[in-house]
């Protein structure tokens, strides 16, 4: 098993190195930074983002905005896929705004969210909207996926409904949560950034996006790409860490 992990790793490790020697070759042949800059110039901007001082306010703003739009999701996800769960007529009323709001293209939602809202408030809508419909569809399946035969015990054991919501759904919703938390966390992060750009509120790391493409600096926005993508690797990491222990009971 861990010989295949190792594989695996390697395989990783020689893929990036292959990415960077194009890049690189690339970025030499076409020789303009506006276009394709160098990665040794992106490194050196990056070394430069993380001396800045606005940086950690920057990327506390978009983790602010981030964490407040996914918890609402999250809070009201769980809550509606309770009540959809013991109700067809709400479940059916839901449908359509759930397939409504998965069809709207990410950069549609943010136009019509600078529209409706102020600058500063729409990054957080745009994370709602998008990372929503994810979770009450993983919160309700699980629900509904319940074993029948466990439903019918309890009735004929007579269980009170708090003891099935806290010994049988709540467990099954917080694995299935679990198993959605960094991967919709990581898509609210992206969509948040993807807002601040077009709304750009004072501080986040969309708006510094948005500030360097006025400025065609070229080398920044790669810079600021690397570094997004640093953070969702950590992510995933915590991913990897959270489900592990969730799932301890099963090994």
């Amino acid at each position: 098993m861990k010989e295949f992990l190792w594989k695996d790793r390697l395989q990783i490790l020689a893929s990036c190195i292959l990415l960077i020697i194009i890049w690189e070759i690339l970025a030499t042949l076409i020789d303009n930074p506006i276009y394709l800059p160098t990665v040794e110039v992106v490194l050196a901007n990056i070394l430069i983002i993380f001396k800045s001082e606005d940086f950690f306010i920057n990327v506390l703003s978009s983790a602010y905005r981030t964490i407040v739009s996914f918890l609402l999701a999250l809070i009201s996800s769980i809550f509606l896929g309770i009540v959809s769960s013991g109700s067809s007529l709400f479940r059916n009323i839901l449908k359509p705004v759930n397939a409504l709001s998965t069809s709207i293209p990410t950069m549609v939602l943010v136009v019509l969210a600078l529209i409706w809202f102020d600058k500063d408030n729409a990054p957080f809508i745009v994370g709602i909207f998008i990372v929503f419909p994810i979770l009450y569809e993983g919160v309700l399946s699980s629900i509904l996926g319940v074993d029948k035969n466990i439903i019918e015990m309890t009735n004929i054991y007579k269980v009170k409904k708090i003891d099935k919501l806290k010994y049988i759904y709540f467990p099954l919703i917080k694995f299935q949560v679990t198993n959605l938390l960094v991967s919709t966390f990581s898509l609210a992060f992206k969509v948040v950034i993807a807002g601040e750009v077009h709304g750009q509120p004072k501080y986040g790391i969309g708006t510094v996006i948005q500030y360097e493409k006025m400025n065609f600096n070229t080398e920044a926005i790669f810079a600021w790409i690397i570094i997004i993508a640093m953070i969702s690797f950590a992510l995933d990491i915590l991913n990897k860490f959270i489900t592990k222990k969730s799932f301890k009971w099963r090994v």
